[in-house]
Parts: structure tokens; C-alpha cells; sequence
């Protein structure tokens, strides 16, 4: 499997609809209580479109895109409309090395708080102390190496981020109801790197 570099563009990213699923195993008890247990240690993000009046050039790269991608085969990046940016994210370096770090996202209500890996960055400031700290990232994992090594000091990092996605389905189907008139559904999968 390959991850294609390439972000569908606006004009058909507009149309979908998702967001973060979780796995979670339910057991009822005999005397009515649940035990609830994480499959998943991370959410995995689906989205899906139904497109009614799908435009020429749209229905052009969905098609480019699902044989670049060869059906589920391989993933290529995708912008999620309603979570795409990160704010003052801490991050945790190993002080005293030059160990890459991973960029998260964390998620909280009162003092429940999960993290989200960041794979698919698009744009990353991280600072020390509100000061820019130089370094290189890699866009396609969300790792983050700096030019020296960590020293103590509050860390965080801003910026926006894509979501690596694959096809949900190797048939890929559009109904043409007139010139100008095609529908189409469509949905895609989070995978992890």
C-alpha cells in the first residue's frame, strides 16, 4: 500500500459528511450495568457523500482519484472541513536528544483529555516558550525532528493537518442523469501510517 501525496481538492471535498468513530465493546451484565471496553486506542475517522449534481470536473478527479488510488488500495490525503486545525498542541520531546516527535491533537471535556496523532500535516509552527524551534517535518508521518537537541522548556506546535484516507469500496459507481447531471456515493476510510 502506498500513500498518494495528493488532497482532493475543494470542489469535492465540500460534499462530504463524517467524522471520528471509536469501537467499543459493550457487554450487558445480568443485573443491567454494561462493561464497556476500547477496542481502538485512537478514533478512526469515515466520510461520505452522496452527490446529486455532481459537476463534470468533479466527477473527473473522484474517477482520477479511485484509479490513481487503485479502489481500496491506497490512501492520498484528505481535508476534513470541520477539524483541520491545531492550536497551542503540547507536545512532550525526550530533553537532551534530538528524538523526533510525534504531533497530537488533544481532545477534552473536564478532565477526560485523548490524543490524536497527527500523520498528515500540512502546515506545523512548533515552539518553545512561544519561540519558533527550527527543524524539519516530515509531512508524511506528522514527525517532527529538531536541528539541535531538545533543552527543558514548555512545548507546543499550531497549524493544520489532513487525514490519510483510503476508498471504502473497490466499485466506484456514478449514475449519469443528464450531461451535466451525475450522482455518485461515495465514501472514505482513516488509515494510519
Amino acid at each position: 500500500m502506498a500513500y498518494i501525496p495528493t488532497r482532493l481538492s475543494k470542489c469535492v471535498a465540500y460534499g462530504f459528511s463524517g467524522g471520528p468513530e471509536y469501537l467499543t465493546e459493550i457487554i450487558t451484565l445480568d443485573n443491567g450495568r454494561e462493561q464497556r471496553n476500547q477496542r481502538w486506542l485512537y478514533p478512526r475517522h469515515k466520510y461520505s457523500a452522496e452527490y446529486l449534481n455532481l459537476s463534470v470536473e468533479a466527477q473527473e478527479e473522484i474517477l482520477a482519484a479511485f484509479h490513481a488510488a487503485r479502489g481500496r488500495l491506497h490512501a492520498f490525503r484528505f481535508k476534513d472541513w470541520n477539524d483541520y486545525a491545531a492550536k497551542a498542541e503540547p507536545l512532550a520531546p525526550a530533553i537532551g536528544t534530538s528524538n523526533p516527535v510525534q504531533l497530537v491533537k488533544t481532545y477534552a471535556l473536564g478532565a477526560q483529555a485523548t490524543t490524536r496523532p497527527i500523520q498528515a500535516p500540512v502546515s506545523a509552527v512548533v515552539r518553545r516558550d512561544g519561540v519558533a524551534v527550527s527543524g524539519s517535518l516530515d509531512l508524511q508521518t506528522g514527525l517532527f525532528t529538531p536541528a539541535a537537541p531538545w533543552v527543558a522548556g514548555a512545548y507546543n506546535w499550531g497549524g493544520e493537518f489532513d487525514v490519510w484516507v483510503r476508498f471504502d469500496s473497490d466499485y466506484n459507481a456514478f449514475a449519469i442523469g443528464a450531461p451535466n447531471a451525475r450522482t455518485a456515493d461515495v465514501t472514505l476510510i482513516e488509515v494510519r501510517r
